[in-house]
């Protein structure tokens, strides 16, 4: 029996609230009741898990995570995961669109756009003296949401940044390492095409011509701020979702190779090796993931 990844939209998960396609806020139980986290999905938004009480592990693309009390969970946009709880967990998930957190402007750098999710960790632990926060803030989303009150769109979106900074503040992430708004701007743009288009444009040309850039501007542009060139980034993204579909699914090293986007196999196999120093049949034997 073939195991796939099954992509999750916010339409699959909630049919009534006004909301519904934009932005949700659950207790992590009755999330796990509408979909079936022992299985691998993909979501399509990004996901905040806030845990009270938790005990197990989330595999994420490659790597495992243990589920404990207060700690915060970030899941980007096309992760691939798995849940494998050993006690029923407590806690929210706010799951919310690109559009959604992107529908009130505002001037602050740090939270004007969602590309700053990009920089995000996986998970943070909170400390002690600032958990009482955290939940504070997000009940106060949680309070709104349950409401259908006017601006409750806006205030919920508003609300939905404070927290992304208090978890930017928690991470220790720095400031000082945000390029400058323009070429940041480009960078996400880029990073944004090479997720769309990764499995039939693998050369820097294409998507400097989406750009309306130079080739060679827009790799000195990915070095100056991502410290690696352009097609590394572009192959990079390849060898990811290689890894995924390697990890996560039972499809053959030729249906995968097809999959993403090569007509020849062996040539996948190179493409794969020179990025690795393994084969995928390699690859998989030594990084497979059981569940326990």
């Amino acid at each position: 029996m073939k195991q796939y990844i099954k992509t999750l939209q916010m339409y699959h998960l909630e049919k009534v609230h006004p909301l519904k396609n934009e932005v949700l806020v659950l207790p992590v139980n009755e999330l796990f009741g509408r979909i079936d986290a022992e299985k691998h999905l993909r979501n399509r938004f990004y996901s905040i898990f806030i845990f009270k009480e938790a005990n197990g592990s989330v595999i994420i693309d490659d790597q495992i995570y243990e589920l404990k009390k207060d700690r915060l969970l970030f899941m980007n946009y096309n992760q691939v995961y798995y849940f494998n709880p050993s006690s029923e967990p407590e806690g929210y998930v706010v799951l919310f669109t690109k559009s959604f957190y992107n529908y009130v402007y505002t001037g602050n750098k740090l939270i004007r756009s969602d590309t700053r999710m990009a920089e995000m960790p996986q998970v943070i632990d909170l400390h002690a003296s600032s958990v009482a926060e955290f939940w504070q803030q997000f009940y106060i989303i949680r309070k709104e949401y349950g409401g259908n009150r006017m601006f409750t769109k806006e205030i919920i979106c508003m609300q939905l940044k404070i927290f992304i900074l208090r978890y930017v503040r928690a991470s220790k992430m720095k400031e000082s390492s945000l390029p400058a708004d323009h070429k940041k701007e480009t960078v996400a743009n880029f990073s944004e095409l090479v997720n769309e288009f990764y499995k039939d444009l693998k050369t820097t040309a294409p998507y400097a011509e989406k750009l309306n850039l130079s080739p060679n501007y827009l790799n000195a542009l990915i070095k100056q701020h991502l410290a690696l060139s352009a097609g590394q980034f572009i192959k990079n993204r390849v060898i990811l979702e290689a890894e995924r579909l390697l990890l996560h699914t039972n499809l053959s090293v030729t249906e995968i190779s097809y999959e993403l986007g090569f007509t020849d196999n062996s040539h996948f196999g190179k493409y794969f090796k020179s990025a690795t120093n393994k084969s995928p049949k390699i690859y998989r034997t030594e990084n497979k993931i059981q569940k326990s």
